[in-house]
């Protein structure tokens, strides 16, 4: 969000008048999501945070400042920060969700002057927002080819969980893997580097058909789809994709709340999945970390490429655990 003046953020025709978004209470706009204080002080108040299982009320949000801090993830921000987090969604959705008053009315507020949202403009509609043009459940043959050759994918078994999506975003269309998520939106992939959300953002969830199973987590999509080769036709244990670390406390919330205990974690050998792993087990649930099988490599699809195309690094011994 940096820029030569503060207060105008430009892009192609809309521009948001930060200095009025930032304005915006952040005490208001919980108010106006249903979200009360847990705990107040003289300048401050504590919540109980609303994207993640939060039973100590550790989100402080400081009037005065109009700034949120939570001191269960050490994360914070201003008042688009926040939307991002718990709408899942880019700091331009986010100002245009604020901007346009799509958190209902926002109530008036004892601890700061009232903000006039009408006071913001907006020109146009977002032209960087992606709009699905169309849905298919068979894949065009160069997304088919990019799965089964770079990736090496079983269409047999991965199909059924994709979709070819047809997007639009400024004017220009695009075709995709598509990846459900459960909240609605798609978890978007092409055959070179682009990895992009249809909004919202979460995680997906796999039902699953083997009984008495661990539920397993994978950090991303190609993680799954190499997983679901290496079972082929045998039944697969419920999973759940992050689609992103960031997406953790939603997963952690989700094993909560379905009294989920124990799992297997699929996460990749890097620092952010070193901390994800610690995540889980300080969340009080017992994790079989099980990138051990795959340690010489950056994340289970790498290992899986490098199995099926014969380029065999040391492997620890008891690779036959990933099929289990």
């Amino acid at each position: 969000m940096n820029n030569p003046n503060p207060t105008i953020t430009a892009m192609n025709n809309e521009y948001y008048d930060l200095q009025y978004i930032k304005a915006i209470p952040i005490a208001d706009y919980l108010h106006a999501c249903g979200i009360e204080p847990a705990k107040r002080y003289n300048g401050y108040a504590l919540y109980h945070a609303p994207y993640r299982e939060d039973p100590n009320a550790s989100l402080k949000v400081d009037f005065r400042k109009n700034l949120w801090h939570d001191y269960g993830t050490s994360q914070g921000g201003s008042i688009i920060d926040l939307v991002m987090k718990m709408q899942g969604c880019s700091a331009y959705e986010a100002m245009a969700y604020l901007a346009e008053g799509k958190a209902t009315t926002l109530a008036p507020s004892s601890f700061h002057r009232e903000v006039h949202i009408e006071q913001i403009r907006v020109e146009q509609q977002p032209s960087n927002v992606r709009r699905i043009l169309f849905i298919s459940e068979e894949l065009p043959l160069h997304l088919q080819s990019y799965l089964r050759e770079v990736r090496k994918i079983d269409l047999a078994v991965a199909s059924p969980y994709l979709r070819h999506i047809r997007y639009e975003v400024g004017g220009r269309e695009y075709s995709a893997i598509g990846f459900a998520n459960r909240a609605g939106g798609y978890e978007l992939r092409d055959d070179r580097d682009f990895k992009g959300t249809i909004a919202p953002k979460d995680i997906s969830v796999v039902a699953g058909e083997a009984n008495n199973a661990s539920l397993c987590i994978f950090e991303g999509l190609m993680d799954f789809l190499s997983y679901l080769t290496v079972k082929g036709k045998e039944p697969i244990s419920p999973s759940i994709v992050l689609n992103s670390v960031s997406n953790l406390p939603r997963a952690v919330a989700y094993l909560h709340e379905n009294g989920i205990d124990s799992i297997r974690a699929f996460l990749d050998n890097d620092e952010a999945g070193r901390k994800a792993l610690k995540s889980l087990q300080s969340a009080g649930i017992k994790v079989e970390d099980m990138s051990q099988y795959y340690a010489r490599y950056k994340d289970l699809n790498e290992y899986h490429v490098a199995q099926r195309t014969g380029q065999k690094q040391v492997i620890p011994p008891r690779k036959r655990g990933l099929g289990r």
